[in-house]
């Protein structure tokens, strides 16, 4: 049961960095004058761990699924 729910909250947070890394691009493309590149790959580093999150979420399911089945 608790399991589940850290699979959901994990999966639920890895989706808001990807929603912040999104935000922070469309952020720095918004201003008029140029910007450094590191601001940029903050952003798509976020947008990276955002995907890592939400894997390691459904892999924890997956799992709960294989041991529930066994």
């Amino acid at each position: 049961m608790y399991t589940a729910v850290l699979a959901y909250v994990i999966a639920f947070m890895g989706l808001v960095m990807i929603g912040g890394g999104v935000w922070g691009l469309f952020y720095l493309r918004s201003g008029p004058r140029m910007r450094a590149l590191r601001y940029y790959a903050m952003a798509i580093g976020m947008i990276c761990v955002g995907f890592g999150l939400a894997g390691v979420a459904q892999a924890l399911r997956l799992l709960l699924v294989l041991v529930e089945r066994t």
